[in-house]
């Protein structure tokens, strides 16, 4: 039988069920993305979440889509201006993810949140991809081979962009 590593993400999580091996795959792609790339991986990777959960498309979840589109049209504005924006639509979906008593929903609030906070910082892509990890131990616990097909998914959909 296959073990699960646990996994330390600082900052984030105390320990995650993960495939440590994909993780740094997906960490090394990563390296060699532009800020643009990795806007455009977490609106493909918040699309694949809303899909494979069904979530409710509210209007702060449609928000966070929208400003990683305008921000990649350069719609947004720059430096405070763009920070501010990606900040406000995230703390939206953090109050959200605070009131919710969901685990499941909570989870996708705040793998949103990250997705919004991308136009302002690369790396929270990469947060939301660990996120996912965190809400595929919530939907299927102890299951490797589902961790394993995400980290998979996410691999193939970094480097599309």
């Amino acid at each position: 039988m296959k073990t699960i590593k646990k996994v330390v993400y600082a900052g984030i999580f105390k320990k995650i069920d993960d495939i440590p091996e994909l993780r740094i795959e997906l960490g090394e792609l990563f390296d060699h993305k532009s800020h643009k790339e990795m806007v455009a991986y977490s609106l493909l990777l918040g699309q694949h979440i809303l899909n494979i959960t069904n979530m409710e498309r509210c209007d702060e979840i449609m928000e966070c889509f929208e400003i990683n589109k305008k921000w990649l049209n350069g719609e947004t504005g720059k430096g405070f201006a763009k920070f501010q924006i990606a900040r406000n639509a995230a703390g939206k979906l953090l109050n959200l993810a605070r009131d919710e008593k969901d685990p499941i929903k909570e989870n996708i609030y705040r793998i949103m949140a990250q997705i919004a906070n991308t136009p302002h910082v690369k790396n929270h892509a990469l947060w939301a991809s660990d996120y996912v990890i965190k809400l595929i131990n919530k939907l299927y616990p102890n299951n490797f081979d589902e961790i394993k097909k995400e980290r998979e998914l996410q691999i193939e959909l970094m480097r599309s962009v």
